[in-house]
């Protein structure tokens, strides 16, 4: 199973899979590693990536970008309001006060959801990563924004489970930045020394996001997060066009603003500007051709005029960076080194911020663009059990304070902050509470005017089945809330401890009594007997004696604990399980009626393109001498009146109407297509057939001339049958080459390539079966006695005698003498005429 991770941002879009031993961010079907986070309704599909980007300005009511900064918010939300002005689309209050963006789809005009538009995007994403892994994508990891709430974080989820991801985590965008720069960093500091304190930042397409990491091997901390949500790439955009709007109107009395699709156009030519002057300090020029009225307009803006107009801007930039500092509780001394990525840190201008708050030159060793993604990869490689990853602890925190409140007594607190600011993720804690009813627990963020959200509510909690203790007294309720590691809180658990008086009867011990039961505390009496007594009266006097010596029995109680779970029913914004099956289900069949509009498309496109491509080769063309007069008009007749069929009646039929047409045109086409090819490639093929004749009859005579032993050990039947194989396809060679030279070139041939493709493989496989046998193993001659006794070393000399002078062995041979040679095969005497 693919390891995912997933960055979609407001402008771009970025995958990334962990695969041969690392992180690769794959591209698209473009080739590309960015895919644009543009969603396009067509009035008979949807269009997402670069295709929906390009229709940005042909269709810019239906193409929907920066959807992601709606999502889990409502449509009164200030927030929203001001992104209502910047969009192109529409954007309408829905049920429940929810923001429903309004698109032309299917004919219709249909309503959506942000999360539902969210939800294509990632269909998107898993389908591009479905065509570029091998494993089925799945599981992933997604990056958010740090001041994401928790309302929008569960709408991010619900997004992608519409589109069939399964999402293992939730991470902050700072904390995957924060990642990918530590578990490949070598030098850092042990766990048992004093971290190392990194800053990031990290400016987008829409928001600036900061924050201060403590950094050890195998340990990431985040201290603090800073950020501007509304500060971003398209804000320095919007100050060029604003310049180039004033400059248009005093020079060509025009408003820039006047149409969409002006505006649009400026505002793709004022991008291109900004970046051009991250890297030249000349004047930039600025120019449209026949942008309104025909006009063709041009200005120009250099890199101080920009960086005057953004002052406000940057000094947002500067206080953003204070204010993280402030929120670390450090200062720029402790701070070893900053890292800035996002496409907007490139301006020069934000660099020298960066360096003035920090003193210190910021480090681009990070890939500006690719960073988070890469982050939630490697976080996502971590969390599955099919990578292996080396240990990296990361304690992530929450940056808004949340508090409980609950319906109390007049003199018991009903208001408590359970998580405060800077809170570990994911953390959990135990309440007690002394209920005798249901109780209903309420979460808010501690200080509403601190978050960037509409409403500071996250949720409401009750806990059913609340009962009394027998005796009358409140029972004592435990209640677990938590945060989760992607961020969210819930209650997750809630428990009724019952504590019940049990009754235990002693067990009779008969060796040891009651003594042996620690729980009760028995004492026995025992009386001496009288020896004076009558022995006869023995018996009764001693049951008298047991008798008074007995006393009542202490029973022992114990105390029960044991704890009952009790229901919790929650409500939170975000849609209900039925709601969320429908949207899936909805999501679903968009996706079928998109493959059947594809290859409704497809169907279409090969009619339109048979139709070209056929009618340019008849008409004068290469087809032209390979078709008889009759045929050629009425074939081009057909072709005219299918072009015009095309436009008309025949631009919106079922693909099997398209597939129809074009079998009825390839069967006039296809005829005069194939004579070409057979014409075309025809010489090709019988030149190779007579290479393959040549270099047999070559082989022959080899063996007849014995100019080589390469063939020597082949007897004369299979010489016999490789001559008669190549008499024969002579013959055959000899007579279809006749017949070609005498073929017209608009009859059909009666031999096509194929078959001479095969003859050919056919003859050389016949033959070089026989000529590539291999030559006949020899066997060595056997030894004799006689031999075996020449082998035998001398006998060892008599005692006292000399020693033999010891004689110096031959060199052995390079290759040992037969004894029986084999006789040479003499050639056949036959004559193959």
């Amino acid at each position: 199973m693919a390891v995912v991770g997933l960055d979609m941002g407001n402008f771009s879009s970025y995958i990334g899979v962990a695969r041969a031993g690392g992180v690769e961010i794959i591209a698209n079907e473009y080739s590309d590693r960015l895919t644009p986070t543009y969603v396009t309704f067509d009035k008979s599909t949807r269009v997402v990536g670069q295709a929906s980007k390009a229709m940005e300005i042909t269709n810019p009511k239906n193409t929907i970008c920066n959807f992601k900064r709606l999502i889990g918010r409502r449509y009164q939300d200030l927030f929203v309001q001001q992104e209502k002005d910047l969009n192109t689309y529409s954007i309408f209050e829905g049920k429940g006060g929810s923001v429903n963006i309004e698109v032309n789809y299917l004919n219709e005009r249909k309503r959506f959801t942000p999360e539902q538009v969210a939800a294509i995007m990632f269909g998107k994403l898993k389908h591009i990563t479905s065509s570029e892994s091998t494993s089925k994508a799945i599981d992933c990891v997604i990056g958010v924004p740090c001041f994401y709430t928790d309302t929008e974080r569960r709408a991010m989820l619900e997004a992608a489970h519409i589109a069939g991801w399964n999402c293992l985590r939730l991470i902050n965008e700072t904390t995957a930045v924060a990642l990918c720069y530590g578990i490949y960093k070598g030098d850092l500091p042990e766990q048992t020394e004093k971290p190392r304190l990194v800053a990031f930042v990290d400016m987008g397409h829409t928001a600036l996001q900061a924050s201060i990491v403590a950094l050890n091997k195998g340990k990431l901390k985040m201290i603090a997060t800073a950020f501007d949500l509304s500060l971003g790439g398209r804000d320095f955009d919007r100050v060029i066009m604003d310049a180039m709007r004033e400059d248009f109107r005093k020079r060509y009395k025009i408003d820039a603003y006047s149409t969409v699709k002006a505006k649009l156009r400026l505002r793709a030519e004022c991008e291109k500007a900004k970046k051009a002057m991250s890297s030249n300090v000349q004047p930039m020029p600025i120019s449209l051709e026949s942008f309104i009225d025909e006009k063709d307009v041009t200005g120009k803006m250099s890199r101080a005029e920009f960086e005057e107009l953004a002052k406000p801007l940057l000094d947002r930039v500067r206080c953003t960076l204070m204010s993280l500092l402030k929120e670390a509780k450090t200062n720029w001394e402790d701070v070893e080194s900053v890292e800035i990525v996002g496409g907007s840190t490139r301006i020069p201008a934000v660099k020298q911020i960066v360096q003035e708050v920090f003193r210190k030159s910021p480090m681009t060793t990070m890939n500006s663009d690719e960073s988070v993604a890469r982050g939630c990869t490697l976080m996502c490689a971590i969390l599955s059990p099919t990578f292996k990853v080396k240990e990296f602890k990361i304690e992530d925190c929450q940056p808004y304070p949340i508090t409980l409140s609950w319906h109390g007594g007049i003199n018991e607190d009903n208001e408590v902050e359970v998580f405060g600011r800077w809170n570990v993720i994911p953390s959990s804690k135990i309440l007690s509470f002394y209920k005798k009813e249901p109780l209903t627990i309420t979460a808010r963020y501690s200080y509403p005017n601190d978050i960037p959200f509409s409403e500071a509510r996250i949720g409401q909690y009750t806990i059913e089945q609340i009962q009394a203790q027998p005796n009358g007294t409140p029972s004592k309720i435990k209640v677990k809330v938590r945060l989760n590691r992607n961020g969210i809180f819930d209650i997750s658990q809630a428990a009724i401890i019952d504590t019940t008086t049990t009754i235990e009867e002693p067990v009779e011990d008969p060796k040891a009594g009651t003594e042996n039961n620690p729980d009760l505390n028995t004492s026995t009496n025992s009386e001496p007997m009288d020896d004076n007594s009558n022995p006869s009266n023995t018996g009764e006097n001693q049951q008298e004696k047991d008798e008074e010596n007995e006393e009542p029995k202490k029973v022992a109680t114990k105390k029960k604990r044991r704890e009952i779970e009790l229901p919790v029913v929650s409500r939170v914004t975000g849609a209900t399980k039925h709601e969320l099956e429908r949207l899936v289900e909805l999501e679903n069949d968009m996706i079928q009626h998109d493959k059947k509009e594809k290859e409704r498309s497809d169907a279409k496109n090969a009619v339109e393109e048979y139709v070209y491509d056929m009618r340019g080769k008849l008409d004068g063309g290469q087809y032209e001498k390979y078709a008889d007069e009759r045929n050629r008009q009425k074939l081009l007749n057909d072709l005219r009146t299918t072009e015009n069929w095309l436009y008309d009646e025949g631009s919106n039929q079922d693909k099997n109407v398209y597939i129809e047409r074009l079998k009825l045109l390839k069967n006039l086409g296809e005829p005069i297509r194939n004579r070409y090819n057979e014409a075309s490639n025809r010489p090709y093929h019988m030149q190779e057939f007579m290479k393959a004749l040549q270099r047999v009859d070559e082989a022959i005579q080899t063996w007849q001339t014995k100019s080589s032993d390469k063939y020597s050990h082949l007897d004369k039947s299979d010489m016999e049958k490789v001559y008669k194989l190549l008499i024969e396809k002579q013959r055959w060679y000899d007579q279809n080459a006749t017949r070609f030279n005498s073929l017209k070139l608009q009859d059909d041939p009666t031999v096509l390539c194929a078959q001479i493709k095969q003859e050919k493989e056919a003859f050389e496989r016949e033959c070089w079966t026989i000529l590539n046998k291999s030559k006949p193993k020899v066997e060595l001659p056997k030894e004799t006695p006689a031999d075996v006794s020449k082998k035998q070393p001398p006998p060892p000399p008599s005692a006292g005698g000399p020693a033999p002078h010891p004689q110096p062995a031959p060199p052995p041979p390079n290759k040992k003498p037969l004894k029986n040679p084999p006789a040479q095969t003499q050639p056949p005497t036959a004559n193959f005429d």
